[in-house]
């Protein structure tokens, strides 16, 4: 992204947000009181766009974003946010439909958003579109374990559950999201936390939208065991596979939440 400010000077206010808001102090005030990058300012910039979205009068651009095309902020109905949270439910039985389109396109809007440390560029997600996809994927999952010579105890069993008609890997869904990790591109001590935060955005998102998900090791060690289908996911050479959550139309629904007491939480006064 282009690190470059831009001050409409009739409209600033010389309130200072900006500047009080950047946390590497990038920005500082010039003689008339406009902002503008202090010495070496942009180079420590990584372009998180905050002084854009701090102006109160919509005075400041950032690089080739216009203010006046951003959101207004909101934060939801808390109440309706906690229901779904605790509503949210690992989902085995899927429906053999693909993912509307409409569905889909919110999902890749979404995906944009969610925080990495230091707002690094450094994920990028593999979206299994289709059911005939797929299809493909679980086929030559099950071909690559059923033709391993000395199979570990977990291939075996999925290939037994498979031959009877019991897709334990990827539980009959029709779609998949494999995220992955730029890790020369990651500040240090992010490199599992980054795909997991987005993951996680993904997660309630798409239970908001009426959609099915599952945290899938399953899905995971095919993956990293079996080259071919490692290849079909498409994933950049510079990127490492980080996980996989299974997408789809739940067959089934849910009438009502469970009862958890399974959080340990101690106030510290």
């Amino acid at each position: 992204m282009l690190k470059k400010i831009t001050v409409d000077k009739d409209k600033c206010i010389h309130c200072g947000m900006c500047i009080k808001d950047c946390i590497v102090s990038a920005l500082e005030f010039d003689n008339n009181k406009i902002p503008q990058y202090a010495v070496n300012g942009q180079g420590r910039c990584f372009a998180c766009q905050h002084c854009m979205a701090i102006c109160p009068a919509g005075a400041l651009s950032f690089g080739d974003k216009n203010p006046a095309d951003s959101m207004e902020v909101g934060y939801g109905n808390s109440e309706e946010l906690l229901q779904l949270i605790k509503s949210r439910r690992s989902y085995r039985k899927y429906k053999n439909e693909d993912i509307p389109k409409e569905k889909l396109d919110k999902i890749i809007e979404m995906l944009a958003f969610p925080p990495t440390g230091g707002n690094k560029d450094n994920l990028h997600f593999s979206i299994i579109e289709t059911k005939e996809k797929m299809e493909e994927i679980r086929r030559v999952s099950y071909d690559k374990i059923s033709s391993t010579q000395n199979p570990s105890s977990m291939f075996k069993m999925a290939d037994e559950a498979y031959k009877n008609g019991n897709d334990v890997i990827y539980r009959g869904a029709s779609s998949m999201v494999a995220v992955s990790i730029d890790k020369n591109n990651t500040i240090a001590g992010c490199e599992t936390a980054d795909p997991i935060i987005a993951l996680s955005y993904l997660d309630l998102y798409a239970q908001s939208l009426g959609l099915g998900t599952l945290w899938c090791d399953y899905a995971l060690i095919v993956a990293k065991s079996i080259s071919e289908v490692y290849s079909l996911l498409e994933i950049p050479d510079n990127y490492t596979l980080d996980y996989i959550l299974l997408l789809g139309i739940p067959a089934i629904k849910y009438k009502r939440t469970v009862q958890s007491e399974k959080s340990h939480i101690k106030l510290l006064k």
